[in-house]
């Protein structure tokens, strides 16, 4: 009998063997030689796992009718109920490219290769239906799944109805959480979602944000719990924070952060609650831990019992979830699921030793899923959380601040796609000639973008490169897109309207040909904003001239004026000259056509002058200052130096002087070891495998007296002192130039690496700075560097300071605080460093000073009435975090990684530019000051260029604008159903940061579009997968110690077609419809 039953399992593993090797032979070949060695070691494997183990595990309890139903005695408290959670974590983009990863190409980086990942599966989760699976990053599902034949197809679609095969957060990537606009999140999650339920019927319901490096209030509130989520998952917080919650079991709670409108989601950790998301130590079976088979089955079982006891003392309940996976794993899926099978089967039948599950009686282990164990702990009393998970760090000189800023160009470029792309989805609302979106290629890249190593700048610089070559793609594809939508649109006779994607450089080669052969140019002026607006725009031009500019719509001259380019980041063939003009009223989601003409009969340039020649000069000059002055904010200017040295409008004043300077980075190699200042020690992480970005040496980093050789790098932020005092730039007096004109004002200043102008417009209620930073000097010190931009101002603030969450809540903020633990700081300066997304402000009973950023930021206020902003950085040194090089970016690019070269850095170190926006306001007034430019900074005018004459001369999609505190988010056409679009609106203020904007707001959507006439309206969670209504009945509420059981109308429930007219929108609230309307010529 014994030999029959080894002849029987041998022919079935052979059989199970041919047909994989077969299959994958088909997909992938030539086979290489790793893929080869895989696929041996895996036959081998199966040759000596009994199968047989699969046919006594217990299936997993229905938790939704048992597990949470003490009544029927369907749970009891004795029993240690133990999710196990197979799962794997693909980064899209981190030390390999996208394409990359998924082929299993540039192996001498790393092995992976997502593509094996889901192969694997594919073939194994059938194999035993008991088995499950949890898959998160639909980038690369998306793009499996369309690579597969038919019957392969269907295949997976069987496993995922039969729910073998699950999916959590479910977006297009695991997005960062600190340098991710709200929009671009929500545009990501979107997207994954779409994919989910239009070819699965999947409505993803948990959160699963294990990797990213902090976690925001946003998140939890509207990427969750708006998006019908019930739970929210993730890896990493704060060790000090961690080791106070394994303390107190509070791994776990419910989380209502900000202006959570809608009742909090429930959030906990993974990877045993021990801050990260891998397996328990010793079974992490892909990367050399023992599988478990019929020889050590009970030995193995009792060391997991252990673990998974002590991991139950860590929350409440007697439910835990046991992460089993980590990077890229389940290439050897039929090794982790053979091993899993018999563990499964030992736990549920061996009899343990009651001291060693003490206080539990017996143990029940089975597979699961993140949305079945959030089921399980609906039934206890949680405490209530409401600030956020910001910085993070892992231990005492291990700040994770410095990715605020790192790769400060490709968070522009991110930012502006974002914005770009709700343009584009505007302007494809009048295209009715294709069955599917001409934006696909963009709204991917945008998507991939957002991933937790992409926005983040914490990738490797080849695969940076490819995030933005995936941009860039996208973006010539839209603009061409776009183009020859508006000019169908504006009767542009065939012609394609361009647009200048390297305006921001000066570079436009349709106006700078157009300028310099005296050929009219026709300008359209699009507002993608919900409310008109008035602003002064921009065109590089070749030839230095007086040019009329006329509004074809209303048949007037427009203001301009002729400034040179001073071009200080050296780009080639930049335009020499600007030409600056005065849109007049743009109409919302509309646009405006002008003509430019040029006259030769003289010279119009704007002509600089020395400050100190201003100085002598100007009559405004009083004191030591001189006054610059729009018509509604000043310009103080200290006569001696030319710096800014006060603000002031007719309400308002405030000093405000402002410092150029430079942390200098940590490097171990330059500074040695320096002391850390914490006199805690560090919780302890025996239980888990820390797979990804290791602690480097645990046993060390923690200690108070042992030296720290902690790096500053793509992650960590540590000067090279703790408290370092920052070095200084002094300007070259001599080289700050003013140019006066009627329309626009600027001063440029001058220092060693930076070049800043200061601007104002008429009319505008804020200052522009605009900044040129680079090449960060290394030659002189050998040391990197973190620019920074410092604003001193007289608001006595003191601790206190506030900055956004990705665009919506601002979050309170108190130097050398946490509201969750009694805080030690150990890095001041780091330390104190939060995400800045779009706006930081300080304020007193008597003013207020906003700062508005074009892309994501570190920041801080590191002592009263200050306000700085890490703008660039380059470091020389690793910081050991898992990227395995520095951050020091060059305008040559790099040679190739080794064995082909030694990844050395070519040229100069890159140089970037940005923009800073200066408001101030009335005492307590900080929130207010900044959410009146947010959405102008996220959305500018955009304008497109044509040689040929347009037949209309404006176009409005709304028949009147919206409110001035409503942004119409989305306004995106849905392909897979006739005629129907997502609509997003949003209100953009918080409670009581305005006594009349942070009201409660009506819209009335029937009246809202002009070409449109709506016929239907469904409220839908804020991805559009599932009617609002349907999520409200099925969602989990839960029960804190703040408050009672949840009630089943927190939400709202617009219960018939009469609403659609009268859609409330409260504070900081975003809502979702689907709507069909019809077009009407």
């Amino acid at each position: 009998q014994v030999k029959q039953q080894v002849k029987r399992r041998v022919k079935q593993q052979v059989a199970h063997q041919e047909l994989l090797s077969t299959t994958m032979t088909k997909r992938t070949a030539p086979m290489r030689s790793f893929r080869q060695f895989m696929f041996q070691s895996v036959a081998l494997a199966l040759m000596f796992i009994p199968f047989d183990y699969a046919t006594t595990i217990t299936p997993a309890p229905n938790i939704e009718k048992n597990a949470i139903n003490k009544d029927k005695g369907g749970d009891n408290e004795n029993i240690l109920n133990i999710h196990l959670v197979p799962h794997t974590h693909d980064d899209v983009g981190w030390l390999k490219t996208y394409d990359q990863y998924y082929y299993g190409h540039n192996n001498t980086i790393t092995r992976s290769e997502v593509k094996i990942v889901l192969q694997t599966l594919l073939y194994s989760l059938p194999l035993n239906p008991e088995r499950k699976f949890t898959y998160v990053e639909m980038a690369w599902l998306h793009r499996f799944y369309n690579d597969l034949s038919p019957h392969e197809q269907e295949k997976m679609k069987k496993l995922v109805s039969s729910g073998q095969l699950s999916f959590a957060n479910g977006g297009y990537v695991m997005h960062d959480e600190a340098t991710t606009h709200f929009i671009a999140m929500i545009d990501q999650t979107t997207l994954g979602h779409t994919f989910l339920k239009e070819v699965f019927d999947f409505v993803p319901r948990s959160g699963w944000q294990i990797d990213p490096f902090g976690h925001s209030a946003t998140q939890a509130s509207l990427l969750s719990r708006r998006a019908g989520f019930d739970s929210l998952y993730f890896g990493r917080i704060d060790y000090r924070d961690q080791k106070l919650r394994i303390d107190s079991r509070e791994c776990e709670g419910v989380w209502k952060a900000g202006s959570d409108l809608y009742g909090g989601v429930f959030w906990g950790l993974t990877g045993s609650y021990d801050g990260n998301y891998g397996s328990p130590t010793g079974f992490d079976f892909e990367n050399g831990d023992e599988p478990v088979d019929e020889t050590n089955a009970v030995q193995r079982a009792e060391e997991f019992v252990r673990l998974a006891v002590e991991q139950g003392k860590r929350t409440k309940g007697n439910h835990v979830m046991t992460t089993m996976g980590s990077d890229f794993q389940y290439e050897n899926a039929f090794l982790n699921f053979a091993s899993l099978d018999i563990l499964i089967a030992t736990l549920q039948s061996h009899t343990f030793d009651p001291d060693m599950i003490h206080p539990y009686t017996s143990i029940r282990a089975f597979y699961s899923t993140p949305d079945i164990y959030t089921k399980s702990k609906a039934d206890q009393v949680w405490t209530e959380k409401s600030d956020d998970f910001f910085p993070y760090a892992d231990c005492p000189t291990c700040y994770w601040t410095g990715y605020f800023t790192s790769r400060p160009g490709l968070k522009r470029m991110d930012r502006f796609s974002s914005g770009f792309l709700q343009m584009s989805r505007q302007i494809e609302s009048f295209d009715f000639k294709y069955e599917k979106t001409k934006l696909r290629s963009l709204d991917e890249a945008s998507a991939i973008v957002q991933h937790h190593d992409g926005v983040s700048g914490t990738s490797k610089q080849h695969v940076a490169y490819d995030y933005a070559k995936l941009l860039s793609e996208g973006l010539h594809d839209a603009k061409d897109y776009v183009g020859d939508v508006l000019a169908e649109v504006l009767g542009g006779g065939g012609d394609k309207l361009e647009y200048c994607l390297n305006k921001n450089e000066t570079l436009c080669d349709i106006t700078q040909t157009a300028t310099a052969a005296n050929k009219t140019l026709y300008v359209v002026v699009y507002n993608a904003l919900g409310q008109g607006r008035q602003d002064v725009v921009s065109v590089p031009v070749s030839a230095d001239a007086t040019y009329q500019i006329t509004n074809l719509h209303t048949k007037t001259a427009m203001k301009s004026e002729l400034f040179p380019n001073k071009n200080p980041s050296k780009i080639k063939g930049a335009a020499p000259f600007v030409l600056y003009f005065d849109s007049g009223e743009v109409p919302a989601l509309g646009a405006v056509v002008y003509s430019i003409e040029r006259d030769n009969t003289k010279s119009a340039v704007v002509e600089p002058v020395s400050f100190d020649k201003y100085a002598r000069d100007n009559l405004r000059g009083t004191g030591n200052d001189i006054i610059l002055h729009n018509g509604v904010m000043k310009i103080h200017l200290d006569r001696n130096t030319g710096l800014m040295s006060a603000i002031s409008d007719k309400d308002n004043a405030i000093s405000l002087k402002q410092k150029w300077g430079y942390y200098t980075s940590f490097d171990a190699s330059v500074h040695g070891a320096g002391l850390t200042q914490e006199t805690s020690s560090m919780p302890q992480q025996q239980h888990v495998l820390q797979s990804r970005r290791q602690l480097k040496h645990m046993s060390n980093r923690f200690s108070s007296t042992t030296p720290s050789k902690q790096n500053s790098g793509a992650y960590i932020f540590r000067p090279s002192e703790p408290s370092q005092v920052m070095s200084l730039l002094t300007p070259k007096k001599n080289n700050i130039l003013i140019y006066k004109g009627d329309l626009v004002t600027e001063v440029h200043t001058q220092y060693s690496f930076v070049n800043q102008i200061t601007r104002t417009m008429p009319g505008k209620k804020h200052i522009d700075i605009e900044y040129t930073v680079g090449p960060l000097p290394i030659d002189g010190d050998g040391v990197g560097k973190e620019a920074v931009l410092h604003y001193q101002s007289s608001v006595k603030n003191n601790d206190l300071f506030y900055t956004d969450s990705n665009g919506r809540d601002f979050m309170k903020r108190r130097r050398n605080y946490r509201p969750t633990w009694k805080h030690n700081e150990t890095e001041p300066i780091a330390g104190n460093y939060y995400p800045v997304n779009t706006a930081i402000y300080i304020e007193d009973s008597h003013a207020s000073l906003g700062i508005l950023t074009d892309r994501s930021q570190g920041g801080s206020s590191l002592s009263s009435g200050s306000i700085e902003l890490m703008v660039h950085r380059r470091t020389l040194g690793d910081d050991s975090e898992g990227v395995g090089e520095p951050l020091n970016e060059t305008d040559g690019g790099m040679t190739p990684y080794p064995p082909y070269g030694d990844a050395t850095r070519v040229g100069e170190g890159v140089i970037i530019s940005g923009r800073h926006k200066i408001a101030i306001g009335q005492g307590n007034d900080g929130a207010a000051v900044c959410r009146q430019g947010m959405d102008g900074m996220f959305s500018p005018l955009y304008l497109f260029y044509s040689l040929s004459p347009l037949s209309k001369s404006s176009f409005s999609i709304l028949k009147s604008k919206l409110p001035s505190n409503i942004m119409l988010v989305t306004f995106q056409r849905v392909y897979s159903k006739e005629n129907t679009f997502l609509i997003r609106l949003a209100h953009q203020y918080g409670t009581n940061e305005h006594s009349e904007l942070s009201k409660p707001v009506i819209v009335n959507m029937v009246s809202m579009f002009e070409p449109f006439r709506i016929t239907s309206v469904i409220e839908k969670t804020l991805t559009g997968n599932q009617d609002l209504k349907e999520w409200e009945k099925s969602r989990v509420k839960w029960e804190t110690s703040n408050s009672d059981k949840e009630g089943a109308s927190d939400v709202h429930l617009s219960d018939s077609n009469e609403n659609w007219s009268q859609i409330e929108l409260n504070p900081l609230d975003v809502r979702t419809f689907e709507v069909v309307m019809s077009y009407m010529e």
